[in-house]
């Protein structure tokens, strides 16, 4: 009898980027294992922080979008909601107001996708390492 062929699913494979990307956005900028939340400016190893987006959400729109997620401690993302006065100060000073009405016009689009996209990106984002560039420069 022949082998059956796992076949990755929708929810599994978006798990399956997310960790790379979210692992990506806390190690990005990292010195010496530390990184440094955005909204309060506290220091906190990579790994201690989170991935927080600017516009909330799971739309995949912004969900991966690197203008969209930043590192956050707890406090700021979960216990604040993430911190939307300051975030909102963080995005205008990094991106300035244009930035902030493209992501807010992706964010009221719905972008369905597809299993091999989101592999595309967890393959993407599992190769970049703490001392790269965004890959998608």
């Amino acid at each position: 009898m022949p082998k059956k062929i796992k076949t990755l699913t929708l929810s599994k494979a978006k798990k399956k980027a997310w960790d790379s990307f979210s692992k990506w956005v806390r190690q990005n900028g990292s010195i010496a294992g530390f990184n440094e939340c955005v909204t309060c400016g506290r220091k906190k190893p990579w790994k201690e922080l989170h991935a927080g987006h600017f516009i909330p959400g799971r739309h995949n729109s912004v969900l991966f979008d690197e203008r969209n997620v930043h590192p956050q401690c707890y406090a700021c993302n979960v216990v604040l909601g993430g911190n939307g006065p300051k975030y909102q100060r963080y995005m205008k000073s990094k991106y300035g107001q244009k930035v902030i009405d493209e992501l807010e016009e992706l964010d009221r689009q719905n972008r369905p996708m597809k299993v091999y996209e989101f592999l595309e990106l967890a393959d993407r984002y599992g190769k970049v390492g703490d001392d790269t560039v965004s890959p998608n420069s």
